[in-house]
């Protein structure tokens, strides 16, 4: 209900509860409006790509970071983003988000730390150019998936010689011990076998392992036995005069050695026993020891016993000669027995082992009689020489003999 009311010619008028109502609706909505509109124009279409899946959001955040946040996202130090966390939010954009694992690669015992977003390991290791050989061994299959924290471990082969006994070949092998590898190839080594390296080392590139085969062996020989010769005196014979009594028969013994090989060639042989399996027997030579009364032609007293002889010179190398005389002397190296010359003579005229003096015109010398020759024949002397031209240069000589024993 309204009144009106006239005082000093104005008019006021009075608003209903009604009316009031309604104006404050009008406001809200109006209000409302304003702000939806508000609301509206600040929202923006954006595509995010999360770890390969995408989707389409509708979001009021104003940095891609709160984006991020809005999607409960948190972007690690390594995550790959395509964006920066700064930018403006803009309709229509598009953003890109992976998150990396980590990986720990050790290869020979040296351990490196990679992030990546790759889902295989063959992905992983081509990212990396990380490349393997044939020969190389690794922890995991190439094609198992990446996940974080995950270790991968790679031995690399290296190549390795091995000499076993004289037999080379070559191996490509990830690192390992010596004895590890040598049980691989099937290579077992004996007590007496010997290697050039610990077998507890570990193998290393261009390394060379070198195996001796050693092997033992016994072998018996059977030998003769020398025989010896044993002289016996005799003064039924005449002294230069000698005959085998007995003749001497060689014995037999067995010999065992122990040999040692080295990649089968003998390095050693030990004598480990000997047993004589039959006697030897001398050989006994009697050797005549009765002088031999010698009659020299008789001389005048002036002569002094010297009879007249034919002397020639020969050397112990002469044609037919041994160099060891008659009486079994060995002048290869020398022309004098006990400080006197040698000579040959006829053993019926002047006997074996008889001192005499040679006289001739020039000289004289003590002579010992220890030799004989085919042509040496009655008063005949040969004197033994080193040198040819000396027994050239001599000829054919006379010269006074003496026997003095």
């Amino acid at each position: 209900m309204a009144s009106i009311e006239q005082a000093n010619g104005s008019v006021k008028r009075f608003t209903t509860p009604k009316s009031m109502t309604i104006m404050f609706l009008a406001v809200v909505v109006a209000f409302f409006s304003v702000a939806m509109f508000i609301s509206d124009s600040m929202k923006a279409e954006v595509t995010v790509s999360i770890n390969g899946e995408e989707e389409t959001v509708v979001t009021t955040a104003e940095t891609v970071e709160d984006l991020m946040a809005e999607l409960d996202i948190e972007v690690g130090k390594h995550d790959e983003l395509s964006r920066s966390l700064n930018a403006s939010v803009e309709e229509g954009m598009q953003i890109t988000y992976n998150e990396t694992d980590q990986v720990h690669v050790t290869i020979n015992n040296e351990t490196s730390e990679y992030y990546t977003t790759e889902d295989t390991v063959q992905a992983f290791l081509n990212d990396q150019d990380i490349e393997l050989s044939q020969h190389d061994r690794m922890t995991v299959d190439e094609s198992d998936r990446i996940e974080n924290n995950m270790h991968i471990a790679i031995d690399r082969a290296v190549e390795v010689t091995i000499n076993d006994g004289g037999e080379t070949k070559t191996v490509m092998e990830p690192n390992k011990t010596v004895q590890k590898l040598l049980a691989e190839q099937d290579i077992k080594l004996d007590d007496n076998d010997r290697i050039n390296v610990e077998p507890t080392q570990k193998i290393k590139d261009n390394r060379s392992i070198e195996i001796v085969r050693v092997s033992t062996e016994y072998e018996t020989v059977e030998k003769d036995v020398p025989y010896e010769t044993e002289t016996r005196e005799d003064d039924s014979m005449m002294r230069g005069e000698s005959k085998v009594v007995q003749s001497g028969q060689e014995g037999k013994k067995v010999e065992e050695y122990k040999i040692t090989k080295e990649n089968g060639e003998e390095v050693s042989r030990e004598l480990v026993d000997e047993k004589v399996v039959e006697e030897s027997e001398n050989r006994v030579v009697a050797e005549g020891t009765k002088s031999q009364q010698v009659q020299l032609a008789s001389s005048s007293s002036s002569s002094g016993g010297f009879q007249t002889f034919t002397a020639t010179k020969y050397t112990a190398d002469c044609s037919g000669c041994s160099g060891i005389t008659a009486t079994g002397v060995d002048v290869r190296n020398t022309i004098y027995y006990n400080g006197m010359r040698v000579i040959a003579v006829d053993p019926s005229v002047i006997p074996l082992y008889s001192t005499v003096e040679v006289k001739y015109p020039s000289g004289s010398f003590k002579a010992i009689a220890l030799d004989t020759g085919g042509a040496i024949n009655g008063r005949k002397i040969d004197i033994l020489t080193n040198s040819t031209s000396d027994a050239y240069r001599w000829g054919r000589r006379s010269v006074q003999v003496r026997v003095l024993d």
